[in-house]
């Protein structure tokens, strides 16, 4: 099996090819429960791992204590999967009196837009976007005057062709009960979230990078496209990769400290989630995200503080003035010296 394909970064799944990193069958199936990969796919290759794979204890984590056998779990969690993700699926686009539909693509809010019929919110889909434009697709099905979440709500992640990725269906249990009658849910998804899988990466602090579109994403404080510099690793401290591979957190600890530019041209600093989905920013940074090359500089040790201030201080006075105004170089040298960290005096006392 190539395990490699499915860790969701290029780059980082380049690394793990070059290191000839190996991991053990329960941490593989967790690997692939992780993947942006359609459901079909993971299944497959669970079944692999099933097949042509030894068994092995499923190690005690903090939302699971340890099961004797891997492939009873994996089996588990296709059948649970299998049945769920299906009759989720059937119930999502079934029309029904008072159930209304937006979408999102690419990671983006739902859009103003309202449908009565997943079939009209699809083909709204395919008639203002091009295959290309759409890496996923995140959909809600909810019913009108339901503000308390009493009628349940559904929300599908797929891609242009609507292959399923993921659906969650919230609901109170006597909705549940009615949906998925049949379906133990008690087989949950073990092999998605609930454990921290130490997969290496080649990002070293001060690394520009962005992340590749999840069907599912999580709620980043950063606007427009998520650019951010790494500021650390947590594996690189002894004692938190210790606790991770006693698999003490789950998939909610996989996140490292950045740096991003917020709209008005500050810098700031969050956790980014998903590490394993980073990857090396190759565009061109523009407007408010020049910053992040200075922060990238000064992180390094390539400039120093000094310069790393003026770049804000005239990248924010250029948003908050507009570009339209003249800012001389009397107050903000160009950009290439402030990198240089020398400003042209002669220039400043002519007042060019």
């Amino acid at each position: 099996m190539d395990i490699y394909s499915f860790i969701n970064s290029r780059d980082v799944a380049e690394h793990c090819r070059e290191i000839n990193k190996v991991w053990t069958p329960f941490e593989m199936a967790v690997i692939i429960g992780r993947s942006r990969r359609p459901m079909t796919e993971k299944h497959t290759a669970w079944r692999e791992l099933i097949a042509d794979y030894p068994d092995m204890p499923t190690p005690e984590g903090l939302h699971h204590e340890s099961y004797p056998s891997l492939h009873e779990k994996l089996a588990e969690a296709i059948e649970y999967e299998a049945l769920y993700e299906v009759r989720a699926f059937s119930i999502f686009k079934q029309p029904e009196q008072g159930a209304v539909y937006v979408y999102g693509i690419n990671g983006e809010d739902y859009d103003e837009s309202i449908f009565t019929t997943f079939e009209s919110a699809l083909t709204d889909l395919r008639n203002t976007f091009e295959r290309q434009e759409v890496q996923g697709v995140k959909m809600k099905k909810a019913f009108l005057d339901d503000a308390d979440n009493g009628k349940g709500k559904i929300i599908a992640y797929f891609d242009y062709d609507v292959n399923l990725h993921e659906i969650d269906a919230i609901a109170p249990e006597n909705i549940r009960a009615k949906w998925f009658p049949n379906v133990n849910e008690e087989a949950g998804r073990m092999f998605s979230d609930d454990f921290y899988v130490i997969i290496p990466t080649p990002f070293k602090r001060g690394d520009i990078l962005t992340y590749p579109f999840r069907p599912k994403i999580r709620s980043y404080k950063v606007t427009d496209e998520a650019i951010f510099v790494l500021e650390s690793l947590n594996n690189d401290n002894p004692r938190t990769l210790e606790r991770r591979m006693r698999y003490e957190g789950d998939g909610s600890d996989m996140w490292e400290w950045g740096y991003f530019v917020c709209d008005d041209g500050l810098l700031s600093e969050d956790h980014m989630y998903d590490y394993d989905s980073f990857e090396y920013y190759r565009g061109k940074l523009e407007g408010n995200q020049r910053l992040l090359q200075y922060v990238s500089w000064y992180l390094k040790g390539e400039i120093a503080l000094t310069p790393l201030l003026l770049s804000q201080c005239r990248i924010m006075q250029q948003h908050q003035l507009g570009d339209g105004l003249c800012l001389s170089e009397w107050a903000f040298p160009e950009e290439h010296v402030i990198a240089e960290g020398q400003v042209d005096h002669e220039k400043r006392r002519e007042g060019v």
